[in-house]
């Protein structure tokens, strides 16, 4: 997908949801997202790192 496209129906989203009066319902989902995000990519849950076998 091209970053213009992107940017475009970022846009376009953004318009609707201010228009339709639901600008702090997806602004709650948007930060519930994100700490999603941040708690399933902490170190604990990366499992062990694959190490060079000493010689």
């Amino acid at each position: 997908m091209d970053l213009g496209k992107l940017i475009t129906i970022s846009a376009t989203l953004a318009f609707l949801v201010v228009s339709t009066g639901q600008l702090p319902r997806a602004l709650k989902t948007i930060r519930i997202a994100q700490l999603q995000l941040i708690k399933e990519s902490q170190a604990s849950k990366w499992g062990t790192p694959m190490l060079l076998p000493s010689r």
